[in-house]
């Protein structure tokens, strides 16, 4: 089968539009990208599965799970914001914005705020 050099100009046009639109650049009318997302557990046993967390300034998504027996919250004690709250056996996020510098995160639910503190090291 031979192809007509006409025909294949179409598709040569193509991928020539293509790649100047993909210079690396980005889009000035985007939004910047700079949110990450962390996840932490509270357990049954008033603890958190994470003690540390880390992440870069912008905004963070939490991502907050309850074991099975016990409702939680995740609170940044320096602003006193609650970025989630859950249920037990349930799942939720939340974001917040947060420059860089350390913080402490803890579950205020009455009762679990002495044992569920940790730190985020925002970088």
């Amino acid at each position: 089968m031979t192809v007509r050099p006409a025909r294949r100009l179409p598709m040569t046009l193509v991928a020539i539009l293509a790649l100047t639109a993909c210079n690396g650049e980005p889009d000035e009318g985007a939004p910047e990208q700079t949110a990450q997302s962390v996840a932490v557990v509270g357990q049954d046993t008033l603890t958190w599965d994470a003690e540390e967390l880390t992440v870069d300034a912008g905004t963070i998504t939490v991502e907050l799970t309850c074991e099975d027996g016990v409702n939680h919250n995740f609170v940044i004690a320096e602003t006193d914001e609650e970025v989630a709250e859950c249920a037990p056996g349930e799942s939720v996020s939340g974001t917040v914005d947060l420059d860089a510098g350390e913080y402490e995160y803890v579950c205020t639910v009455p009762g679990h705020e002495q044992t569920m503190r940790g730190t985020l090291t925002v970088n």
